[in-house]
């Protein structure tokens, strides 16, 4: 097989777990066609001819795959990245100080997204105090996870700033440390990195131990889709016995049934109060949930996790998360340890635990 004809598999495999709803079957195939000349002309494919969203849809579908050897697109992930790349002409686009990964005296890492995307690109920080202490790093994050980072990595943090209020003398997006620390599947070392307040901890261990073992929490819905509560719950108790605990957090833009009677509910605001979630969720003995932040906070305390993407067309959105990784249901997560993921309900409900 020639070096073209080699590119142009691989490629197409991408292609085909690309997620880029703008394009039909019909683009699709005209698209293939036109790759494959170019490849068999030019002996190479070149990325930059690619529209920007185009190039992060082939980057998450790579990631997916469990390829990390090329992270071309990976800045078109956000308009937040887009804006720090200086692509879009923002406020000071393009004039923030990027850390290249040589050795500074102050170093600001940049969050964005949302809760979870924080909590799981904050598991390479480790990799960076190894190269440039506790000292010289300051993360900007969510006020909510101030605490959980400061006890777990002892490093300097503060709230978010826009762009143009960053002043240190490099800034690295949090989420960019893949790109550093991130260049194989053996890179990732799928151990606990994060620590719940040991106080919090032994409040909610004594709450638990009035309850029947297996502790086992439960959530059941997010943007990118919902299960039915009462069938959910029904299932899980059969699955894995002992007590189920309502870890859900609250999701205003929907209307279900109420969680069951069955379901304890800790009153906890599992929305607000993050501190008190770690400390439940570092307590249980396993969680079960569709694709939402709970995953995050069990996947980064080590806690047993069985993840269910939910249907397609149940949620506001249908983000394709590449950490969640494909193949056969259930699969490993590319990230977290101690986790399953199932690639549907059915496949969870059919799935002897």
């Amino acid at each position: 097989m020639k070096p073209w004809e080699r590119d142009f598999e691989e490629l197409k495999e991408d292609l085909k777990h690309c997620h880029w709803s703008d394009w039909s079957e019909f683009k699709w195939k005209r698209l293939t066609k036109h790759i494959e000349k170019t490849l068999r002309r030019s002996g190479g494919i070149d990325y930059l001819v690619f529209p920007p969203d185009f190039r992060w849809q082939l980057c998450s579908s790579r990631l997916s795959q469990g390829k990390f050897h090329n992270w071309d697109g990976w800045e078109f992930r956000s308009n937040w990245s887009i804006t720090f790349q200086g692509y879009n002409g923002g406020p000071k686009s393009g004039m923030v100080p990027k850390w290249k990964g040589d050795k500074v005296k102050r170093l600001v890492i940049a969050c964005e997204q949302g809760v979870g995307d924080e909590i799981i690109y904050s598991s390479a920080i480790p990799e960076l105090i190894v190269r440039l202490g506790h000292e010289a790093l300051e993360l900007q994050c969510h006020p909510r996870l101030f605490e959980i980072f400061k006890r777990s990595f002892r490093i300097k943090v503060s709230p978010r700033r826009v762009l143009s209020q960053i002043d240190g003398e490099a800034v690295v997006a949090l989420a960019d440390l893949f790109m550093f620390y991130r260049r194989d599947k053996t890179h990732f070392p799928k151990k606990p990195f994060l620590k719940a307040d040991p106080v919090l901890v032994e409040k909610y261990r004594k709450i638990l131990e009035k309850y029947p073992k297996p502790w086992i929490g439960v959530a059941w819905g997010s943007r990118k889709g919902v299960i039915d509560p009462e069938i959910f719950c029904k299932e899980a108790l059969k699955k894995y016995g002992g007590t189920l605990f309502d870890v859900q957090y609250k999701l205003t833009e929907f209307e279900y049934p109420a969680k069951p009677d069955f379901v304890v509910d800790l009153g906890v605001d599992m929305t607000e109060d993050k501190e008190s979630e770690f400390a439940v969720v570092s307590c249980l003995d396993r969680v079960v949930s569709v694709t939402q932040t709970l995953v995050h906070i069990a996947g980064s305390q080590g806690v047993l996790c069985d993840v269910i993407k939910p249907s397609k067309g149940t949620g506001k959105v249908n983000t394709q998360l590449w950490y969640y990784g494909l193949g056969g249901s259930p699969h490993d997560h590319l990230v977290y340890g101690n986790m399953r993921v199932f690639e549907s309900p059915d496949d969870w409900r059919s799935h002897e635990s």
